[in-house]
């Protein structure tokens, strides 16, 4: 069996008051979409999206990220029993539960995040002795290119989007991060 473990990721409140992925998180929903599609024909797969309320909590009205996800692969063409979600919160946490969850399973894992976000995830993986099991058995997997790869529109977007100051902010504290795991000094949510 094959997992594709999309990480959750950011929303923004769209024109009609509900909630949709941030463009950045969307592209991961893409990805995990067209990656779920490339494999299913050769595979069993289980889809899993992932994120709570994160740091929406306390804020009234913020649905869960994994239930926005959901709803966004279902637009794409999904069925909604094709995909499960796991609720919880923050990257530290989604790794132990899929650590976890593909203890009980045989098969590959594709964990689907955007790739300024892999490095970080790959120091957890690297360093932390609770999750170093997970280096035989996972993929990190860049949304970035996996949606790129099916639709070359979007080569335009990402690339905007990645040379934006929203994303030199995300990317030094990826890299504040990476230096704090590296060091001993991670605040784990």
């Amino acid at each position: 069996m094959t997992t594709i473990y999309i990480l959750g990721g950011f929303l923004k409140k769209n024109r009609d008051g509900s909630y949709g992925s941030d463009q950045l998180s969307y592209i991961r929903v893409l990805a995990g979409y067209y990656l779920y599609k490339k494999l299913s024909g050769k595979n069993k797969i289980e889809l899993i999206v992932s994120g709570s309320r994160g740091i929406y909590r306390g804020t009234p009205g913020i649905p869960r990220v994994a239930i926005v996800m959901k709803r966004e692969l279902i637009e794409l063409g999904l069925s909604p029993k094709e995909i499960k979600i796991d609720k919880t919160d923050f990257t530290y946490k989604e790794l132990i539960w899929l650590k976890k969850y593909i203890a009980k399973k045989t098969g590959k894992a594709f964990i689907v995040s955007n790739a300024y976000h892999l490095p970080r995830i790959k120091t957890m993986i690297d360093i932390l002795p609770e999750l170093k099991e997970l280096k035989n058995i996972i993929k990190l997997v860049p949304a970035d290119k996996i949606a790129i790869k099916f639709d070359e529109k979007l080569k335009p977007r990402i690339k905007k989007a990645n040379k934006s100051s929203e994303m030199k902010k995300i990317i030094s504290s990826e890299k504040e991060g990476i230096r704090a795991l590296r060091s001993g000094n991670y605040k784990f949510r």
